[in-house]
């Protein structure tokens, strides 16, 4: 009778250090907060769709994201007011990785727009209230601003193709108004106030595990990272800054480490602080200077669900 009593107690207690062992092994999985994304998102390059000001902001990058899901996409946006930054994006080009384990490594990524060196056509800018404001010849720090936006404008027009890398079975380069056979979608364009706005739509089905998220998925920790390249500085300028950070995106993975900006959403952006992006250039007459940087901004956050 001893023994039957002590041989249950023996399974029972083997049985709870399992289910033990199992609780303890799942609770490892930090579930991290996400935004569920309940409205429809419109790709097409504009932040109409997306808080205002957006909820994160890298004050080194000089860039504002935001990033959303609902059942079968993910939805990221990026956003910068700083005309440098700006041209530094269009011309060099940014990598948007993303890590469906919410780790670090770089093997799935958007690069959109591609590298250029076609040659750009001016395009007429048009008129805002700060034209009003510039008089008869103007500050030199304006009219620099106004001439560097043009020359934004006109490399927009050569953001016309993205290229896919790491994921499931669309990793090639296509045209941005071509639907791949994963059904990313990719836009880019600025709006009324000079804001360069990139949109992307990811489904699932084309890196996650799984074609949909279902309950269980909810926090689950995923992670993007946003990441641009320095130009060239032109000969003759001091400074030493140009391609001080991690490189162009097209290279094998190295992990999201180097030259990472402040990252981890950290938001910045209550009260529209980034708006118009240059309070970073206070330190520096060269409105240039963030051109000649290369920046990662890092963000790690979790899976939103609802039924």
């Amino acid at each position: 009778m001893q023994k039957s009593i002590f041989s249950t107690l023996t399974f029972l207690i083997a049985v709870i250090a399992i289910c033990s062992c199992g609780s303890s092994k799942h609770s490892k999985i930090k579930r991290l907060p996400g935004t569920w994304q309940a409205s429809q998102v419109t790709i097409d390059g504009s932040d109409k769709d997306w808080p205002s000001p957006y909820p994160e902001y890298d004050d080194k990058a000089m860039i504002g994201y935001a990033v959303s899901n609902d059942k079968d996409n993910l939805y990221i946006t990026m956003e910068t007011g700083d005309p440098a930054t700006q041209l530094k994006i269009l011309r060099e080009g940014l990598t948007v990785w993303i890590d469906r384990k919410g780790d670090k490594e770089e093997e799935t990524a958007i690069n959109f727009p591609i590298p250029t060196n076609k040659t750009e056509q001016r395009q007429p800018r048009q008129k805002n209230q700060q034209d009003g404001q510039q008089g008869f010849g103007g500050d030199k720090q304006q009219k620099q601003r106004m001439e560097l936006e043009d020359k934004v404008r006109a490399a927009l027009n050569n953001a016309k193709e993205y290229s896919l890398q790491g994921f499931k079975s669309c990793n090639l380069q296509f045209p941005i108004m071509e639907m791949d056979t994963c059904g990313i979608v990719v836009r880019i364009d600025i709006d009324s106030t000079n804001e360069l706005i990139w949109e992307a739509k990811v489904p699932f089905k084309s890196f996650y595990f799984k074609s949909q998220l279902a309950r269980p998925d909810k926090g689950k920790p995923i992670s993007v990272c946003f990441e641009t390249t320095a130009m060239n500085r032109p000969p003759g300028q001091g400074g030493g800054g140009g391609n001080n950070g991690s490189g162009s995106g097209f290279r094998p993975s190295v992990g999201f480490g180097g030259g990472m900006g402040m990252g981890m959403g950290m938001g910045m952006g209550g009260g529209g602080m980034h708006r118009g992006g240059s309070h970073n250039n206070s330190q520096n007459n060269d409105i240039m200077e963030p051109a000649y940087k290369s920046t990662k901004t890092y963000k790690k956050f979790g899976l939103a669900y609802q039924e």
